[in-house]
């Protein structure tokens, strides 16, 4: 485990530092050296109906969102200037390709042969909520990020244990940030709003 841990440092280290241009070819290509350097092959299982079911609940969330004034206008806050490309592109390849074969598929799987699900469901969930600590110095905003983010790991190893594979997660993983900034995109399209705020990293 020790391999795909250091692995995995030196990814999160260039995903800081590399260019944005690049992460969609090198997300791909460091999770097949992770994958070759461990062992563990990716299992995409055979979970359709839960991937299936876990897109709709999501897509079914972001629509409510869209209901609620407070929710709408946080969803209005972000900034995608290339929307499709983003959703479709981007963070399938650079964000979630890594971070599921990294989480659910490598480290699930080395967890599971030796401690079992439940361990290795919390161990990278936990390890998934630290991942995604910030440069940002708030602390109120680093330890929500960390929570959010950990409870997400929680619903996306138990996605990877009832599905017998990580076709769930990643579907769920994909619509939880691709559905995301579709639903930013047409909030502001809809208000008229095209000022330039913050590019919102999926």
């Amino acid at each position: 485990m020790s391999i795909a841990l250091s692995v995995m440092v030196v990814v999160r280290i260039w995903n800081r530092t590399g260019p944005g241009w690049a992460q969609p070819i090198t997300g791909p290509l460091a999770a097949a050296l992770l994958v070759l350097l461990t062992g563990v092959p990716p299992a995409l299982g055979t979970g359709y109906g839960y991937a299936l079911t876990g897109v709709l609940v999501i897509a079914a969330c972001y629509g409510l969102a869209l209901l609620i004034p407070p929710t709408r206008r946080a969803l209005a806050a972000q900034y995608f200037p290339t929307p499709w490309r983003t959703a479709i592109l981007e963070i399938p390849l650079a964000t979630v390709v890594f971070e599921e074969i990294a989480f659910r598929g490598v480290l699930w799987t080395l967890i599971d042969r030796q401690h079992g699900p439940v361990w290795a469901t919390g161990v990278t969930a936990v390890l998934f909520g630290l991942w995604h600590i910030s440069p940002d110095p708030a602390l109120r905003s680093q330890l929500g990020t960390v929570a959010f983010t950990t409870i997400a790991g929680v619903a996306f190893g138990l996605l990877r244990d009832v599905s017998g594979g990580l076709l769930a997660p990643v579907a769920v993983h994909w619509a939880a940030n691709g559905l995301g900034v579709l639903a930013s995109t047409a909030v502001r399209a809809r208000s008229g709003d095209d000022r330039r705020g913050p590019v919102a990293n999926g």
